[in-house]
């Protein structure tokens, strides 16, 4: 029997028999599809800014999706959270900045299809200015929102 053929009936059997080792749950192929115009909006913590869950459950635990949506002049003073999250940018200018309060000269300028990375209880913060921005962040639950007691006396 060739190399060929003795890897082709390995794989054969391998193939099939790892298949019955997947969870039901993984199998499943069901997807989960959310816009910004299906969901429900919930004001934030900070004025100017709410929030809607697109997947998951923020507060359960496992991964989990929400738009962020920024009016015009909005501004997320520093706070964390205590997971990291991966923020996508989907519309609008949004300015991001690392730290215990807002410079803006150490901000980073995004727009659509820029993504940052907030590493978590990383005290960040953000805001517009002449437009609306429409962020995507996408996290590890459970999380929440911890204002800098700093900046909440501001």
């Amino acid at each position: 029997m060739s190399h060929r053929m003795i890897a082709a009936a390995f794989a054969a059997f391998l193939v099939p028999a790892s298949l019955g080792s997947i969870p039901a749950a993984a199998q499943q192929l069901d997807a989960t599809a959310a816009t910004p115009e299906s969901v429900k909006w919930n004001p934030a913590p900070f004025p100017g800014i709410t929030i809607a869950v697109a997947a998951g459950n923020p507060t359960a635990t496992g991964m989990y999706a929400i738009f962020v949506k920024f009016a015009p002049g909005a501004k997320a003073p520093p706070h964390t959270h205590p997971d990291q999250r991966i923020v996508t940018v989907l519309s609008g200018t949004i300015r991001v900045g690392i730290g215990p309060e807002i410079d803006e000269g150490k901000a980073a300028v995004l727009g659509p299809g820029s993504v940052v990375i907030i590493p978590g209880d990383a005290l960040h913060y953000g805001w517009t200015t002449e437009s609306e921005a429409l962020l995507q962040e996408v996290g590890t639950a459970p999380t929440g929102t911890q204002i800098w007691s700093k900046a909440a006396g501001k």
